[in-house]
């Protein structure tokens, strides 16, 4: 159950749900599946399960892994397209320009495009 405080200690700071039936092994949000606890019990409950039951990691990873399977991926995909930065580059423009032209990162261009220098030098001779 969401609570205010800790069910064993009672302390209202650095609170944390656990759930009781681990989400990534078919576990809901239902109050009857959560216990609320402060940082440190939450630690100590996860100690005390058996096997991968405690490996946070692990139950991530599960958790993932049927997200994926179920279409429900979290987190964005790429965002920089490397087209862009090669057009950008054959125009002539160079790293420090694309980067701020595209909001990335400068060393995100190079990265991105390891033969950078040789495309522009080539284009912009032309």
């Amino acid at each position: 159950m969401r609570l205010r405080f800790c069910v064993i200690c009672g302390t209202n700071k650095n609170l944390q749900f656990h759930h009781i039936k681990p989400k990534s092994r078919g576990g809901d949000d239902h109050q009857h599946n959560i216990l609320t606890l402060c940082r440190d019990h939450h630690a100590m409950i996860h100690q005390v399960r058996p096997s991968d039951w405690n490996n946070v990691k692990t139950l991530q990873k599960e958790g993932m892994e049927r997200a994926m399977k179920q279409g429900k991926v979290k987190g964005r995909g790429p965002v920089i397209d490397t087209e862009k930065i090669e057009e950008l580059a054959r125009k002539g423009l160079g790293a420090t320009a694309i980067s701020r032209k595209l909001g990335i990162h400068r060393d995100s261009v190079y990265r991105l495009l390891p033969n950078f220098k040789q495309i522009r030098l080539q284009y912009h001779e032309c």
